[in-house]
């Protein structure tokens, strides 16, 4: 009911608080890998927002990387946050005094975490390991992170018209075959389920700047963002903030897109114009923060 609703925000104001924040960033080879190329693009920054009350109190802390959360598969059918829930569990348990830990992906439509050293041949394990050995320098890192007050904080949310829907060439031989699809569906699920417009929302806190893209984009594209929104705004740590408010599809170059192979290249739902688009769109945000 609208009463109920109002309850609700009058009981957020009264709990808002004001805070201090800071980030670091730091790169952290050889935990990610580029799962469509062998020794491909990869984006191995790790960056950590940390947020406390004014009188010191760790309340919230963002977490940035980028990798697929994909140790467990369709033989593992139990409810899992796979190795970013493994993060995040450590992560409250080292820090603990009520501390709430956010992991937030990057561009990782071509990212895949790698196995820990002697993490086994189980999912869980791989997934266990990732996640809780990540949280050891993500702690690091938090503990050396220096907060301030009063720091920049804008948000913009920028329109972006897509390309014209259409299935890749391989997509019947992969994901249609995969998930049972005829073209006659495809053209169905197309008409009603891909939108013709979407949206990028840009973030800035301070250093940190967030990037919204609206799917699963390659990290090649992710890595040409994040170094026009750091020159756009001087915020020296811009991030991807991957699958934001909806997700339309993965988003490849030209290249990419064209060149096929894989599952990525399949299940990207508006030609080889999409990637160019979307990251003229997202950078267009920026330059309005």
């Amino acid at each position: 009911t609208l009463k109920h609703f109002v309850d609700v925000i009058q009981h957020a104001e009264q709990n808002l608080q004001p805070v201090s924040l800071g980030t670091t960033s730091k790169q952290i080879p050889g935990w990610n890998r580029n799962r469509r190329e062998k020794n491909g693009v990869t984006d191995d920054e790790l960056t950590v927002t940390r947020i406390d009350t004014l009188e010191g109190k760790p309340l919230a802390m963002l977490v940035n990387f980028t990798a697929h959360p994909t140790f467990l598969n369709e033989d593992d059918m139990l409810f899992s946050g796979d190795w970013p829930g493994q993060l995040q569990r450590t992560i409250e348990s080292i820090i603990g005094q009520g501390v709430t830990a956010m992991y937030y992906n990057g561009a990782e439509g071509d990212q895949s975490p790698q196995s820990r050293p002697d993490s086994g041949e189980s999912h869980w394990e791989r997934a266990e390991r990732h996640g809780r050995d990540l949280g050891l320098p993500v702690t690091a890192i938090w503990t050396k992170t220096t907060t301030q007050r009063n720091v920049p904080f804008d948000f913009k949310l920028q329109t972006i018209q897509l390309p014209e829907k259409r299935w890749h060439p391989d997509f019947m031989s992969t994901g249609g075959k995969e998930y049972g699809l005829s073209e006659e569906i495809m053209g169905e699920l197309l008409s009603k389920m891909s939108p013709d417009q979407t949206t990028s929302g840009s973030l800035r806190l301070g250093d940190l700047v967030i990037v919204g893209i609206p799917g699963e984009m390659a990290s090649g594209l992710g890595l040409r963002i994040k170094a026009e929104a750091k020159a756009l705004t001087g915020a020296p740590h811009p991030v991807i903030g991957g699958l934001a408010n909806e997700w339309i599809s993965y988003i490849l170059d030209a290249d990419s897109y064209i060149k096929g192979g894989g599952y990525e290249a399949s299940m990207s739902f508006y030609g080889p114009e999409l990637g160019d688009r979307i990251m003229k769109g997202a950078i267009e945000g920026v330059r309005k923060l």
